[in-house]
């Protein structure tokens, strides 16, 4: 694991930010999930809505010009990630254009669900590490690495730190004073290993190609068709003549291609968890060795110091399988609990309908949200309270089934109108429904 400069004119750095990026991300989770994909052409294929979510959120508001609004993007198919064998495949290329350079390719659905597990379960190992983390989309992070020398060493040892956190994957690390610039030397670096950028901007980007900007496939090919191949080529151009020729987002691309970021490094703040961990002598798949395992995790976590006299809202599971993607299932409490054997009881409840995909090595529980509160006041009035009860199920269901629940409620329109339908209508039940509706129940009351 080593850190290469810029063969060019060193220049002191204040603020030191580093990226880390895992390539074609979805297509190393699919490779752990299943080993035999090696021996195949792969294309994650998902839709312009994935794209834009995901691959432009290196530069937040690039696609944002009239000329690139995205139309029909959950029925445009595109290629997000491919297997590394595919080079000529560009991030964001129709499906229909991918497949038929290659033909037999093997297409496998865009998981995102599954993507974000993997990935956040790194970015909290990262932040065990480094305090200050941007998580931005699967696969892509920032770190700020400012005044760590005392504490870890110099840049190659922090770079040889997250490559040691990161363990499992083909990683490029980039260090440089702006996040793109800490991304385009990532792009130039090595498995496992970092590069620094220590040269002035516009020459360290000037030929890079106008592939690896954060833009529409669209553009790119209209880049190419006006004989801007790389960002040099932009670079030397005046911004206002590529603004009147491709928009806002040609504004955009030229900043880049000069270096130009003053975006800030964007944290979340940490919140109070506790862990234990435990691991099989032999990897099981005993549904009971299973379940007596997290209750002795349980019983861990709730005697810890951190518990003292607290709650907590939701619990994870995190476990690592054989030639497999971690596996990870999280549980929401309905109510804060404060003991192992109601947690338990949420937790098997959850794990009876879940399905494991192997035999398990290890177990990780995390139990978060932690709240020195365990229950609420609840209201006198019947109305109320049975409003707040149907409220709280919604919020579970929501939790559960990660969309709005399809619940709903019989409401009066017009009761004296001659036409049935205008009499009556069926109103779905959300948060913002039953927080107007208790409010006003407590406003009368």
């Amino acid at each position: 694991m080593t850190l290469k400069q810029s063969p060019l004119t060193h220049q002191k750095q204040n603020k030191s930010i580093a990226c880390l990026r895992i390539p074609s991300f979805p297509w190393q989770v699919e490779l752990m999930r299943n080993p035999k994909l090696a021996d195949h052409s792969v294309i994650i294929a998902g839709t312009k809505l994935d794209f834009v979510k995901d691959f432009t959120s290196i530069t937040p508001g690039v696609i944002s010009d009239t000329n690139f609004k995205i139309k029909n993007s959950l029925s445009a198919r595109i290629a997000v990630a491919t297997s590394p064998d595919l080079n000529d495949v560009i991030l964001g290329m129709p499906l229909t254009e991918a497949t038929s350079r290659h033909s037999g390719v093997l297409i496998i659905d865009y998981d995102k669900p599954l993507y974000e597990l993997v990935f956040n379960v790194i970015i909290e190992n990262l932040e065990d590490v480094i305090p200050d983390v941007e998580s931005v989309a699967p696969g892509l992070a920032y770190a700020g690495i400012w005044g760590l020398e005392a504490l870890y060493g110099n840049d190659a040892q922090i770079v040889r730190l997250i490559a040691e956190t990161i363990n499992g994957f083909n990683i490029r690390i980039g260090i440089a004073d702006n996040k793109w610039l800490a991304y385009t030397a990532s792009l130039l670096s090595r498995a496992n290993s970092g590069r620094k950028v220590t040269s002035e901007p516009g020459q360290f980007l000037d030929k890079f190609p106008v592939e690896s900007l954060p833009i529409p496939y669209q553009l790119i090919k209209q880049f190419h068709a006006f004989g801007l191949t790389t960002m040099g080529h932009i670079a030397d151009m005046p911004r206002g003549a590529v603004e009147a020729q491709f928009g806002k987002i040609g504004g955009t691309a030229w900043e880049l291609s000069n270096g130009i970021d003053n975006r800030p490094l964007l944290t979340k703040k940490r919140l109070l968890k506790v862990s234990e961990n435990i691991d099989f002598a032999n990897p099981t798949v005993n549904m009971t060795t299973i379940v007596l395992a997290i209750e002795n995790l349980l019983e861990r976590a709730y005697e810890s110091s951190q518990l003292n006299q607290r709650f907590a809202r939701q619990a994870t599971i995190q476990s690592h399988i054989a030639e497999h993607a971690p596996w990870t299932m999280r549980v929401a409490f309905k109510d804060p609990i404060g003991n192992k054997n109601q947690a338990l009881l949420a937790i098997k409840s959850k794990l009876n309908i879940s399905k494991i995909p192997g035999p398990l090595e290890n177990i990780n529980l995390t139990l978060c949200g932690i709240t020195g509160e365990g229950g609420q006041q609840e209201s006198i009035w019947k109305e109320v309270k049975r409003d707040t009860d149907l409220h709280k199920t919604i919020r579970q269901l929501h939790s559960r089934l990660r969309i709005t629940p399809p619940v709903y409620q019989i409401k009066e329109l017009e009761p004296w109108s001659r036409i049935p339908e205008r009499r009556y209508a069926l109103v779905n039940l959300n948060d913002s429904t039953y927080k107007s509706e208790v409010e006003t129940l407590n406003k009368v009351g």
